[in-house]
């Protein structure tokens, strides 16, 4: 049966760049959120600076993942599938922006659970460094990073209903190190988890 592997973590940490070379190794089919759907990129224009509620904001993402969704599982019947972010970017990013832990389980009830999540962590100030050459977008800055960082481990300590992995949780320090390296510690860690995956 094909895995959906979903990649999660603070802006900067890489989690692109590992998403897709797990991909290409697993022969999956790569995908993300925001997607480049109509909502999608209406999503991208708020978060490169245009205005909007932060409730508002929410129910957009939670909109695009309707869609996404869709599209994850039908891709799910002919390969595995790998996300770079997906619910779990919601959850901690909208709860550090003070909005209710109900109201966004409640608006993403549809969500598919995911067999594993792969969350990479890295220092706060290298990952600003990586983001220096690319535009920046509103989440960008390092106290509010600090505080999804803070986020993401208060999510993977103490989810054990709705959102809960089949497989987990997977923590990868991707500071400091050369990408090939993080992509062999995540491989392994993966495989670890799912031994099968790799045919």
């Amino acid at each position: 049966m094909n895995k959906f592997i979903v990649f999660e973590g603070i802006d900067g940490c890489g989690k692109t760049t590992q998403a897709k070379l797990v991909a290409e190794k697993l022969n999956a089919n790569f995908t993300f959120e925001p997607t480049d759907g109509k909502i999608g990129k209406s999503i991208r224009e708020i978060l490169a600076g245009s205005k909007c509620n932060k409730e508002t904001l929410a129910l957009l993402f939670a909109a695009d993942r309707v869609e996404h969704v869709s599209k994850i599982e039908e891709d799910l019947k002919n390969a595995h599938v790998v996300s770079d972010r997906y619910v779990y970017s919601s959850i901690v990013y909208q709860m550090t922006q003070g909005i209710p832990k109900d109201f966004i389980y409640k608006i993403n009830d549809y969500a598919k659970i995911p067999d594993l999540v792969v969350l990479l962590d890295v220092d706060l100030n290298e990952a600003l460094k990586r983001m220096e050459s690319r535009e920046k977008e509103i989440f960008e800055k390092l106290e509010f990073q600090k505080k999804i960082k803070e986020g993401y481990y208060n999510l993977i300590n103490s989810e054990n209903g709705k959102f809960m992995p089949k497989y987990g949780f997977i923590v990868i320090d991707t500071t400091s190190k050369p990408i090939d390296q993080v992509f062999n510690e995540i491989l392994n860690a993966i495989v670890d988890k799912i031994p099968d995956i790799i045919q």
